[in-house]
């Protein structure tokens, strides 16, 4: 699993989820009431809406460096109707002696679970902390073979791109944002490597971050495979956030399941 912790300062910048992701899952927390559990909640991006919408909310993060972002995010936004309370944790080995009744695993989160074994562990994790009849709303990468095979099966340094150019908030710096990608077939995985260039307004570099991530990938065989072996039952799989059914054309698999009764 990454350290996330270096990627703090940058995350939020390049990081800025999936269209109508947010209020797909505010609106399931409301819908419910809570309280809910977020796992991998970051720099609380979608936790503190949820606060916001007079929903408790707990968010479960082993990045301390994140989870401290969000605290001074929330210490700029003040009292929120609903509580945020945030927990230091890993998602494949956690125990809060408390049941939830809807759990949220936002923006990829369950792809940074690399082997059988920790997507297992993660999911048990999970099952407990559900109450009987509980939702839990996880979103992965739809994986296709044309998706995969453009990436190089090995790393190849001439792949680097600049993908983004932005600028930094409250600084005369731009952010160059350099990525290449290469996957591991055995075993299902997408390794990653980002390169933070911070430039100033004379075109000098003044600083420079490389970061890595590797995220395994999942077919919708796969994931219906881990999720009823763990114990879950599928209520509904979805290509999009706004309710359209998995289908071959979709880039993400948002899967609806519950703790049975």
């Amino acid at each position: 699993m990454a350290d996330f912790d270096p990627w703090a300062p940058y995350y939020d910048l390049i990081h800025k989820g999936l269209p109508g992701e947010a209020e797909f899952y505010v609106g399931q927390a409301i819908k419910r009431g809570g309280p809910v559990l977020e796992i991998g909640c970051g720099t609380g991006r979608i936790a503190i809406p949820i606060a916001l919408s007079g929903v408790d909310v707990a968010g479960l993060d082993n990045s301390g460096n994140m989870l401290a972002l969000c605290r001074e995010k929330m210490a700029q936004i003040g009292e929120t109707p609903g509580a945020l309370t945030l927990i230091d944790a890993d998602m494949r080995d956690f125990s809060l002696h408390k049941q939830y009744p809807l759990i949220l695993m936002t923006y990829r989160t369950f792809m940074h679970c690399l082997t059988p074994e920790e997507q297992l562990a993660c999911l048990a994790c999970i099952h407990e902390h559900l109450t009987p009849g509980g939702a839990l709303f996880l979103n992965v990468w739809a994986a296709n073979a044309a998706a995969l095979f453009a990436f190089p099966a090995s790393f190849q340094e001439d792949t680097e791109r600049l993908l983004e150019c932005m600028p930094v908030p409250g600084e005369d710096i731009v952010l160059e944002h350099f990525y290449t990608a290469w996957r591991d077939d055995f075993r299902q995985v997408i390794h990653e490597r980002h390169s933070l260039r911070e430039v100033d307004s004379d075109g000098n570099q003044v600083h420079e971050e490389a970061l890595r991530m590797t995220r395994a990938w999942f077919t919708p065989r796969e994931m219906e495979h881990l999720l009823c072996r763990a114990g879950f039952e599928i209520e509904a799989v979805l290509g999009d956030f706004d309710g359209a059914p998995l289908g071959p054309e979709h880039k993400e698999m948002v899967w609806h399941v519950r703790r049975p009764q």
